[in-house]
């Protein structure tokens, strides 16, 4: 093989991220100007290329096909992504503050052992971190999905949020609050994220006003009959 079809092959590898129905437009296309552009002897793309090519994809692939007249539905479908970013960092938060939980643990039970911590660990936090990880992909996929009109995704959303706020209140009635401060404040946060989105998912976009005339003041004119 080449260097130019190995190129090539690593170029069309890259751009597999990007939705089939625009590979089959505009593949030939891109491919041309990134062969064109690439310095001879090359067979591997570079790191910047494949990074841009990637998210240039990833984001055509995640953004909404719902018309621009609903706003709200939009809205709600950015939410959502942001409510995938808030869940990582979720479980960022407890993984970075799992020393100063310790800490606060030891400072209300002076008797806590060691292993007694282990099984907190263990029975407590790693799961919450792995729910929040999963929980970033659902509500990928679900922001995903409302952002294309399903309307199963609605309801599928509430559910997450009903989820995510019996999860809250177990831990609030665990006494996280007491020695978990950081991680209660991130929760409640993702709460109410997750409730805005789900109100706005659920909200009906305004009619249009097609069957008036606005006149010289903006004031709608009625026919006469």
């Amino acid at each position: 093989m080449t260097a130019d079809e190995e190129l090539e092959r690593g170029y069309r590898l890259w751009l597999r991220w990007y939705p089939a129905a625009f590979r089959r437009e505009h593949e030939e296309e891109i491919l041309g100007v990134l062969m064109a552009g690439s310095g001879d002897g090359r067979r591997r793309p570079g790191l910047m290329e494949c990074l841009d090519l990637a998210s240039n994809g990833l984001r055509m692939r995640l953004q909404p096909t719902l018309p621009e007249s609903h706003r709200w539905a939009r809205l709600a479908v950015r939410l959502m992504y942001v409510v995938a970013v808030v869940q990582l960092g979720v479980a960022i938060t407890i993984l970075a503050t799992l020393g100063d939980v310790r800490s606060s643990v030891l400072a209300w039970n002076p008797d806590y052992t060691e292993a007694q911590w282990r099984a907190e660990v263990a029975g407590q936090f790693e799961p919450l971190v792995v729910a929040a990880a999963i929980g970033a992909v659902l509500w990928l996929g679900m922001a995903w999905a409302n952002g294309r009109g399903h309307r199963w995704a609605k309801f599928a959303v509430a559910l997450l949020l009903g989820l995510n706020a019996l999860s809250l209140i177990q831990g609030l009635a665990g006494g996280s609050a007491l020695y978990a401060r950081d991680d209660v404040a991130a929760g409640i946060t993702l709460c109410l994220i997750q409730l805005a989105a789900v109100v706005l998912a659920f909200q009906r976009e305004l009619p249009g006003t097609s069957g008036r005339r606005s006149g010289p003041n903006g004031v709608g004119k009625r026919r006469r009959g």
